[in-house]
């Protein structure tokens, strides 16, 4: 097709399934080879991964993480790790239209807390002051869901609320989430929302009305959804691993590593897989919003003045476009 019916200078590929086409006849066209997700198709990425001319995956961190791989050692020298952005159009709380009251960085307190009050309402949650911890996700092994499992007990042990959006493809994890519905909403009936399907209506607000956002990852090669709560002045608890590693640097102990990256601190941060590391995350996130409002709300405002759009990542991109030509 693009033999005959166009020519680009660069032809750029997205992970296995278009894999062939950098092996293919491309004539003088230069291929650009993204990696997203190592765990699939690995023979092909190998094999595209000698063909292109140079080779992306989806954050710094996760290109380091994936070095190693058969797939992708012996062609390291043409891979570089970007990091994704967020549509920054779609998920802004200044013009989104599923929002009851839309807000800026400067209006994050009134803003988040029409939305509050709007989530508490439709998902029959107590109108309580009292910290919301939420997670946005596919319920598989890679999102963490045991950690996922004791964050929302633990949650509600300190006396928050807890709201889950998302599913999971296997019938025996799905069978193990409606389980823990009916026992936490049981326990806590105006305090947990657990809810199996998909519905954006409902996941912009969850963003907006959350204090506090978890994405406890087993590896993440970019992560979209800390950067979109971020954009909401919803802090994340993450596990430091592949892009949640480039995105997130915790309050207390990251200060110099994200100067190093050109940002400042903006959630927590743990390192474990197990649920001590939830633990030291998330007591720290649950301390500041019960003994510091002030510095809750400073640090929800700081938030919301980052960038993770494209303007940066898309630069980056051009700049190898021009290598892979000059090459």
């Amino acid at each position: 097709y693009m033999k005959r019916y166009v020519r680009p200078n660069i032809v750029h590929c997205h992970d296995w399934p278009t894999a062939p086409i950098a092996w293919g006849e491309r004539g003088n066209m230069r291929c650009i080879f993204t990696i997203h997700n190592l765990s699939y198709g690995s023979d092909l990425i190998g094999r595209a991964m000698g063909s292109c001319d140079v080779a992306t995956t989806v954050s710094p961190t996760y290109a380091r993480e994936i070095s190693g791989n058969g797939a992708v050692a012996p062609h390291l020298g043409k891979l570089y790790g970007i990091r994704n952005g967020i549509d920054s159009d779609l998920w802004d709380p200044e013009t989104d239209e599923y929002l009851p009251l839309q807000y800026n960085a400067d209006s994050v307190a009134r803003g988040k807390e029409a939305c509050r009050r709007a989530l508490r309402q439709k998902l029959n949650l107590g109108q309580q002051d009292v910290p919301i911890v939420s997670c946005v996700t596919r319920l598989v092994a890679q999102k963490g869901i045991h950690l996922i499992k004791y964050a929302a007990q633990k949650t509600l042990e300190r006396g928050g609320q807890f709201v889950l959006l998302g599913s999971a493809p296997d019938p025996k994890v799905q069978g193990e989430f409606n389980a823990l519905k009916e026992q936490l909403t049981r326990q806590y009936h105006d305090r947990a929302a657990l809810i199996f399907s998909y519905d954006e209506p409902l996941s912009h607000l969850i963003y907006a009305a959350s204090d506090f956002f978890l994405v406890p990852s087993m590896f993440e090669p970019c992560g979209l959804t800390q950067m979109i709560a971020m954009n909401y002045g919803t802090v994340p608890v993450v596990r430091k691993t592949g892009g949640l590693a480039d995105t997130v640097f915790d309050v207390d102990h990251d200060a110099e590593r994200a100067a190093a990256a050109g940002m400042t601190c903006n959630g927590f941060v743990f390192e474990s897989t197990d649920n001590s590391g939830v633990d030291y995350a998330l007591n720290r996130a649950l301390n500041t919003w019960y003994n510091d409002r002030t510095s809750m709300r400073a640090l929800q405002s700081a938030i919301m003045r980052q960038d993770w759009s494209w303007y940066s990542p898309s630069l980056d991109y051009l700049e190898l476009y021009c290598k892979a030509l000059k090459d």
